[in-house]
Formats: C-alpha cells, sequence, structure tokens
C-alpha cells in the first residue's frame, strides 16, 4: 500500500514538474478558472495537412483547430502537446452544471491555444472554445459553411 502511494505521489509530482504542464496551468488561471486537477500531457503530435482532413480519425483534430483563433498552417511541421486540466468557474458550469476539462495547446513551450468540454460522462459532441463559445459563435459561419471552407483550405492536398 505504502507503494502504491509513494508511486501515485510521483506520477502527481511529476506532471506538476513539466515545464509544459507548469505554462499551461499557468494559462489557465491566467483565463479566471480555478484548477481542481492537473492531468497532465495527454496528447502529443505533429501537426500536418493530412490531420485536419480526411478520414474520421482527422475529426478531434479538425474540432480543436476549428475553435481556435491561430491558424493551423502556422504550426505544420511542429509538436504540438495538449494538456488536460479539470476547472471550476468556467462558462459550460451554467449550461452542464458540471466542472469543465480545459485542453491547452503549446509549441515550442508557448501556449497557442485551447479548447474545452463539460467534464461529464456520456456526453457527445464537438469541443467549445477555450473560453466556452461554439465553432459557430467563434467563426462567425454556420456549421456548413465553415465545413466547406475548412475543406477548400485543408482537403483535397490544395
Amino acid at each position: 500500500m505504502i507503494i502504491s502511494l509513494l508511486l501515485a505521489c510521483a506520477a502527481a509530482c511529476s506532471r506538476d514538474s513539466d515545464p509544459g504542464s507548469q505554462t499551461a496551468k499557468r494559462y489557465v488561471q491566467s483565463q479566471g478558472y480555478k484548477v481542481t486537477k492537473v492531468r497532465g500531457l495527454v496528447e502529443k503530435y505533429t501537426l500536418d495537412r493530412a490531420k485536419l482532413y480526411g478520414e474520421t480519425s482527422t475529426l478531434p483534430y479538425r474540432q480543436s483547430w476549428g475553435v481556435q483563433t491561430a491558424r493551423p498552417e502556422d504550426y505544420f511541421g511542429q509538436d504540438i502537446l495538449i494538456y488536460a486540466f479539470t476547472v471550476k468557474g468556467h462558462p459550460l458550469e451554467n449550461i452542464y452544471r458540471v466542472n469543465t476539462n480545459v485542453y491547452i495547446m503549446l509549441s515550442g513551450g508557448k501556449v497557442i491555444g485551447g479548447y474545452s468540454f463539460p467534464d461529464a460522462t456520456g456526453l457527445a459532441g464537438a469541443v467549445y472554445s477555450l473560453d466556452g463559445k461554439t465553432l459557430e459563435e467563434v467563426t462567425g459561419l454556420s456549421f456548413r459553411e465553415w465545413q466547406d471552407q475548412w475543406k477548400r483550405k485543408y482537403g483535397d492536398g490544395s
């Protein structure tokens, strides 16, 4: 039992001591959210055009990049690290009545964006912007208009 406790502490401490995690956590706090759980690094990938359009496997990347103000093409060829946190004080709490998970995107050790989703089991749907806005609210386009524009920009090898 003591060994399990020490391993759990070591895992939690390593999440907090990761410089990327610290940068992401400070950013989350600067947005006015109270971090209740540090989940640490949850994904790392190299961004390229193929991640943004095509197979069903590209859907999470399309959704997360669709609610950013940063342009994905500015990060092609770069590693993207995603750090996750559960927070309180997020606008989505008013809708879903649960805490919110926020995901902070880093490249080159700097925050380049983020997105959010309610911390609830069984929910389906697209992610929200870091501050809880829908894709339509972020882009000013209907989903169909956004999808057509996204396909022209990132699909068909153009």
